[in-house]
């Protein structure tokens, strides 16, 4: 009997052991599987347009909701002496499940308008209206470059939205580049954590522009002019017809005297005067305010380009003096 009882308690006593192995065993793996779960949802995955795993996905796009490519707003454009820079807000959507920072924009740029002649200044922005901010970033638009926007703190909640405001100008001569292009793609790179990295999901195509420096062309010259008295005797008025090919932009009208410049006017016509103090904005022929002078001689009016080229000079248009030597007149 007591051999017995003996020898249940030596069983008893090996059971227990095999269930604390067991018990330990049993904890380990599920420590490891604790310790494998948290590796995971640490976001080790690889870079990719959409880095999908089971806790979560970043990705981001510069499309509106409405469909609307907000980057590729920034062309075509012509550079000009009046068109300068094209300022554009871009909506960049967070289409992820987990907040996303942007980073960065890589640059390709292609066409015969080589680096450093246009630049682009990048800022966060509360609207679309783009109002400027003291925090900016500007680079040129040279050929794969980077722009680092991570000092603009752009940080998009998941399903959120945001505006970053690109303004570009033109940093070269006119007249050198005139006729030339550049064809810019932007690629907006935005990241989640330290790992997670994530591009623009449209295509390349729906994320570039195109801008192009006005061709120098030299205008025909004003034609059909005509001359008129005014009742002020220091003052007549001149006019011209616009010449033919001759479209905006452009550089307006500059009118001379014998060869010597004497102003420039936007319009078809303008007021001339050979004295200063006629209470009348006009072009003046001398800025003495009793001129006994300046009423001789040939007015020419040159046409002028967006780029500054000047068309060949008009008729003339002969002036003579008027009351005694004061005065000014279209006429003998």
């Amino acid at each position: 009997m007591n051999l017995f009882v003996q020898h249940t308690a030596s069983g008893e006593s090996r059971g227990m052991k095999r269930s604390t192995r067991m018990a330990i065993t049993v904890g380990v793996v599920i420590f490891l599987s604790l310790v494998s779960s948290v590796s995971f949802a640490a976001w080790t995955a690889s870079s990719s347009k959409s880095a999908t795993v089971s806790v979560g996905k970043v990705a981001v796009t510069t499309g509106t909701a409405g469909g609307a490519n907000t980057i590729s707003a920034l062309g075509p454009h012509i550079y000009s002496p009046v068109s300068s820079p094209v300022s554009k807000p871009i909506t960049v959507r967070n289409t992820g499940s987990v907040a996303a920072t942007v980073s960065s924009i890589t640059i390709v740029r292609t066409g015969d308008l080589g680096d450093n002649q246009v630049s682009v200044k990048l800022w966060a922005s509360a609207s679309s209206a783009c109002v400027a901010s003291a925090t900016s970033v500007t680079q040129p638009l040279n050929n794969n470059t980077s722009i680092n926007l991570s000092s603009l703190n752009m940080t998009i909640p998941a399903s959120g939205s945001a505006i970053l405001c690109a303004s570009t100008t033109f940093t070269g001569d006119l007249v050198t580049q005139a006729g030339r292009s550049i064809n810019v793609e932007f690629r907006l790179n935005a990241s989640a954590g330290t790992q997670w990295t994530t591009t623009d999901s449209l295509s390349a195509a729906a994320r570039s522009f195109t801008q192009t420096i006005i061709i120098n062309i030299t205008p025909n010259a004003p034609t059909m002019l005509q001359c008129v008295d005014q009742e002020d005797k220091s003052i007549i008025s001149i006019s011209w017809s616009t010449p033919s090919g001759f479209i905006a932009p452009n550089g307006g009208y500059n009118v001379y005297l014998d060869g010597v410049y004497l102003g420039n006017t936007t319009t078809t016509s303008t007021l001339v005067a050979n004295r200063a103090n006629t209470g009348i904005t006009a072009i003046l022929t001398s800025d003495e305010n009793s001129a006994s002078g300046g009423n001789t001689g040939n007015l020419t009016v040159r046409a002028v380009s967006a780029t500054g080229t000047e068309s060949a000079n008009s008729a003339p248009i002969p002036i003579y003096p008027r009351n005694g030597n004061s005065g000014l007149s279209c006429a003998l």
